[in-house]
């Protein structure tokens, strides 16, 4: 048998818990085996010392006390000063925090300060430049197309052709007729 099957059963060997059959077949086993009697008599030094302390600490436990006076509480009793006080220095503290985060200072002047280029400006391109490097290229083509886009070129309206209110009118005439 392993270790602690041999404490466990010398445990309840000990508290009387086993009962004449398995009292006998442990004690059988335990002749049989001196490395697990060794074991054995460990538990039972060890069960009669914590039993003997423990009967000792029940039968000094009632010595001094004579008619002690029980005085019935409720069981969760908060205790209401520390809260409030805590209440009170969380919101004192937030509306001191609030006040001093709005607070504005009108009297000082702030210098804006623009970092200086620190390289020579570029020159400004124009279209025709635009024109000699991307000119050939898909998207260059796109892009110089809409650079030298003009206002004036867009789509003018004609108004000998018919609007959209006259091919309704049209519309109309000839679901009539129908």
């Amino acid at each position: 048998m392993k270790r602690d099957a041999i404490e466990r059963l010398a445990i309840d060997s000990a508290a009387g818990e086993l009962n004449e059959d398995a009292q006998a077949l442990f004690r059988t086993y335990l002749t049989e085996h001196p490395r697990a009697n060794k074991w054995a008599e460990d538990m039972l030094r060890i069960y009669g010392k914590t039993h003997a302390a423990i009967d000792a600490k029940i039968k000094t436990a009632d010595v001094g006390i004579k008619g002690a006076v029980f005085k019935a509480r409720p069981l969760s009793k908060v205790k209401w000063l520390p809260v409030v006080r805590w209440a009170a220095v969380l919101i004192l503290g937030s509306l001191i925090g609030f006040k001093a985060g709005r607070w504005e200072i009108t009297d000082k002047t702030y210098r804006i300060v623009l970092p200086e280029p620190s390289s020579v400006p570029r020159q400004v391109k124009t279209i025709s430049d635009f024109r000699e490097e991307y000119a050939g290229t898909f998207w260059g083509d796109k892009i110089l197309a809409l650079l030298e886009h003009r206002s004036n070129q867009q789509y003018k309206a004609d108004f000998n052709e018919f609007r959209f209110w006259d091919r309704y009118r049209q519309y109309i005439k000839e679901k009539r007729y129908e």
